[in-house]
């Protein structure tokens, strides 16, 4: 008969100091609270952003009515919601400028100082107007930003040690990611892949606590459902994976000029530095609300043009010209740096170039084993791997926004492809591009500041 092992004697304080650790609970509670509060900030800005969406819907919808005034109407509305925006971000916080995920990054890289608490108001405030005058900007970027805001305002309360606080604030964003796209697995991907590249236990119990509580109480408030209905298909895709490793290919080359384009209009913006920022903004803002006139559904964030296509209600001419008016007028609005993000702009192009990519492969090969919708949604991951370089967030936010996991081979091969591709052609990824901007920019002023 086989001996027992003997089990060594642990004094009782020795055991309770391993199954106690202080510092470890006061990480989780700063990030539980962390998470109950963006869960509130982010269910009511969606709430505030889809009534804000219907408003304008409705201002256009009565522009109409006055066919040789009218299209004036949705012009200066859009102008007015910017200008005060732009306005926002000079006066009170700049920090809250753009997506503002380039800013988390570089607070988590110590590239940067402490984000100051005015950021959340502005970023709240801000990125209502912006996005619900019509911009083309995505709602992630605002709620990521404001995630890390009150991660940077409540950590302190608990924990005391600066990376501890970084902790927090890295699990407050992925949280703020998680309520954009109601996606808590695709949140907390995030901040391991892209917001810190790393995954250690600590951080994964900050990060899952913040998105179960911060996703839990959006739903409370405004319910659980995907962000894309879309029906699942009965036919098998491992055949057609080839397929989808070229398109990813061909999104990669589109991925790295979406990511030129974003940062060259930037610049471009600033070579009018002899006139007023927010006169800028105005111009931007005037362009996008002529086009909300003529065609209201391919402006602001998206979601209800990329559901139309998921849903077969665009027609291949059509989406050939979504995707032409959208590439161009995704950069166009970021350019007017008003808070606003990126990711929500990248799904809806990828969408369309996928649906566009699979009606032609109809065309050619009818009795292909999948489906217009299966080629649109392996498109919007494939995008998103080819500008923003996190292809597993890609991949989760994807099915969690659908419900289609039985893509999720098409979705690798399609973010491998494109991941080669944009890497090949040299293209950096879109953040960190804004984040190396943003740091050269601020750099002259912070040695002014000191008196260097």
């Amino acid at each position: 008969m086989r001996e027992m092992p003997e089990i060594p004697y642990l004094p009782f304080t020795t055991i309770r100091a391993r199954l106690w650790d202080p510092r470890l609970i006061r990480i989780a509670v700063a990030s539980v609270v962390t998470g109950l509060l963006i869960g509130v900030v982010g269910g009511s800005f969606r709430w505030c952003l889809d009534r804000a969406e219907t408003e304008r819907d409705h201002i256009v919808a009565w522009s109409h009515g006055n066919p040789y005034v009218g299209w004036i109407v949705p012009v200066v509305v859009t102008v007015v919601a910017v200008v005060i925006a732009r306005l926002l971000v000079l006066k009170v916080a700049p920090e809250a400028a753009g997506s503002g995920i380039q800013r988390v990054e570089a607070v988590m890289a110590g590239q940067t100082g402490p984000t100051s608490s005015k950021v959340l108001p502005v970023k709240y405030v801000g990125g209502l107007l912006a996005l619900g005058a019509g911009m083309v900007l995505g709602r992630e970027g605002p709620t990521v930003q404001m995630g890390a805001s009150l991660g940077e305002i409540v950590s302190p309360i608990w924990v005391k040690d600066r990376k501890d606080q970084l902790v927090v604030l890295a699990a407050g964003a992925g949280a703020g990611l998680a309520v954009a796209f109601n996606a808590p697995i695709g949140g907390s991907v995030f901040v391991f892949e892209e917001l810190t590249s790393s995954f250690t236990p600590w951080l994964l119990v900050a990060t899952l606590s913040a998105a179960t509580f911060a996703v839990g109480t959006m739903r409370w408030m405004i319910g659980n459902q995907y962000v894309f209905f879309v029906i699942p298909s009965l036919l098998p895709s491992a055949p057609i994976t080839w397929h989808y490793l070229a398109m990813g290919g061909l999104l990669g080359a589109v991925g790295a000029g979406y990511n030129r384009l974003s940062t060259w209009l930037l610049d471009l913006t600033e070579r009018f530095a002899r006139y007023p920022a927010v006169a800028r903004s105005a111009v931007i803002a005037a362009v996008v609300g002529l086009v909300a006139y003529f065609s209201p559904a391919i402006v602001g964030g998206g979601d209800n043009l990329t559901q139309s296509i998921l849903s077969g209600k665009v027609p291949l001419r059509a989406l050939g010209l979504v995707f032409l008016v959208r590439f161009w007028l995704g950069p166009w609005s970021y350019a007017a740096e008003t808070p606003g993000g990126m990711f929500a702009p990248l799904l809806v192009l990828g969408t369309a170039f996928g649906a566009f990519y699979g009606g032609v492969v109809h065309r050619f090969q009818p009795q292909i084993a999948t489906t217009v919708t299966d080629f649109a949604i392996v498109g919007m991951v494939a995008l998103f791997a080819a500008c923003v370089r996190a292809p597993l967030t890609g991949v989760v936010l994807a099915i969690e926004m659908t419900g289609r996991g039985d893509l999720s081979l098409g979705m690798v091969a399609s973010a491998l492809g494109a991941m080669l591709v944009a890497m090949l052609l040299k293209s950096p990824p879109i953040y960190e591009s804004l984040r190396l901007r943003m740091l050269a920019r601020e750099r002259p002023q912070v040695e002014a500041s000191a008196g260097i």
